[in-house]
């Protein structure tokens, strides 16, 4: 690892340690935020606290750095408390770009689902009355199929068998959030927990917590606000048929929403409805938009390619060569052989994780130099647990995970994987064990 390295007090700084460019901390201010400048602009930035200057020292947040200057809030304690904050640099500007991205996270552990019944068989619903409120990791999650973290670091699964949405609070207790786990259609709008779903195979969240879903066999696009209350957005007489829709990404305003449909990728908007666009696709899994650009990136698992649409209608090949092979470590991402790519997902050092479904069955990491990196291995069999507990990257080439679906980051940084075939949701923790 290469930091950059400020320690500070609760009043003063009072030890600096030596860097190319200078990295500066002003003292904690009245709300218990510390402020820095001088990072690095693609970057992490670590915090950690003692109780005396020569620590021990103790990693309490990770932050991803976009911009020279930030901040972030500190833990106090009663007693003394010294901060010390570490900088490391994610971007090709350095060799260890990876090596520090690797060292940035830390354990993987099982945070939703269990290995009894299994939640394995397509369409059925082990969803049980007992498990509301309870533990999520003693929950029988029923082919969940992808989940994304509300403002607050709540988690919402899409749990197509129980017809539900799921949230997992930060206490690690699980709720219904949307659907009766009754399969069927009994409205259009209502609170979320009143209305039925029926195999809901895709979601969206949006910054402010408003959550979509694509409820695939009631043809519908459903809204879910933060209050609760679920409305619809697109209806089945504009949908027609969802053909086992799966991904799905709404623009912020709700000008343009996009969902993938086996070979079709359809559009609605308000002034349109919808359209199905030209391109013919092979098998289309799952995509995320560009807020900014209007951008789509498609995984195709039929092609073993990502792709890239722009706003133009212009289709270019953002990951594979079409192939399964090769898989060499470091391959160029245009000649890197995916297996089934299920889903990607961008972090703001400039690179991208790429998951795929059985049988490829890895998390892939994408670096900025356009690199392919294993970052978390698996195969077809049920590897409930593995590594858990345990640095993530502790013998990469064995199984820990089975068919994930999806892959994104929650709001603390820390990455979510859903293994819909044996029911499970897995996370790595954004935090540095080792500093």
């Amino acid at each position: 690892m290469q930091f950059r390295v400020r320690v500070l007090s609760w009043a003063a700084v009072f030890a600096v340690a030596a860097s190319a460019d200078e990295f500066r901390l002003r003292p904690v201010d009245a709300t218990g935020q510390i402020h820095w400048s001088g990072a690095f602009t693609a970057g992490v930035c670590t915090v950690e606290t003692a109780g005396t200057p020569t620590g021990p020292w103790v990693p309490r947040e990770n932050y991803f750095t976009t911009n020279s200057a930030g901040g972030a809030r500190v833990i106090s304690s009663p007693g003394n408390t010294f901060c010390r904050l570490l900088a490391v640099d994610l971007s090709t500007n350095t060799p260890l770009h990876h090596a520090n991205l690797l060292g940035s996270y830390g354990t993987l552990e099982t945070i939703a689902g269990t290995n009894l019944p299994g939640g394995g068989t397509d369409g059925f619903n082990y969803w049980r009355a007992e498990y509301e409120g309870g533990p999520a990791t003693n929950a029988c999650l029923s082919r969940p199929h992808i989940a994304f973290a509300d403002p607050d670091n709540n988690l919402l699964i899409v749990d197509q068998g129980s017809d539900s949405v799921l949230k997992v609070t930060t206490d690690g207790r699980i709720h219904t959030y949307a659907g009766t786990h009754v399969r069927g259609f009994n409205g259009y709008e209502g609170w979320a927990t009143n209305i039925q779903l029926n195999l809901p195979n895709g979601g969206w969240m949006r910054d402010d917590g408003t959550f979509y879903i694509l409820d695939t066999e009631n043809n519908l696009i459903r809204r879910v606000a933060t209050n609760g209350h679920l409305t619809t957005l697109v209806t089945n007489a504009d949908t027609g048929t969802l053909h086992d829709g799966r991904g799905l990404w709404v623009k912020s305003d709700e000008s343009v929403v996009y969902w993938c449909a086996l070979t079709m990728l359809r559009r609605w908007t308000p002034s349109e409805g919808v359209v199905t666009l030209p391109q013919v696709f092979v098998d289309l899994a799952n995509l995320v938009g560009d807020e900014r650009t209007g951008d789509l990136y498609l995984c195709d698992r039929g092609q073993n390619r990502v792709f890239r649409r722009s706003t133009n209608g212009v289709l270019t090949t953002l990951a594979g060569n079409g192939s399964t092979a090769p898989r060499t470590e470091g391959t160029s991402v245009l000649q890197f052989g995916f297996n089934r790519p299920r889903d990607l997902w961008f972090i703001p050092n400039g690179g991208y994780f790429i998951c795929e479904h059985s049988p490829g069955n890895c998390v892939w990491f994408v670096d900025p130099e356009n690199k392919v990196h294993r970052w978390l291995n698996g195969s077809s069999a049920n590897n409930a647990y593995h590594g858990d507990g345990q640095w993530f990257y502790t013998d990469p080439a064995t199984a820990k995970i089975s068919k994930p679906r999806s892959v994104v980051t929650d709001q603390r940084g820390n990455i979510i994987v859903v293994e819909n075939d044996i029911g499970f949701v897995r996370r790595i923790s954004f935090h540095r064990l080792t500093p």
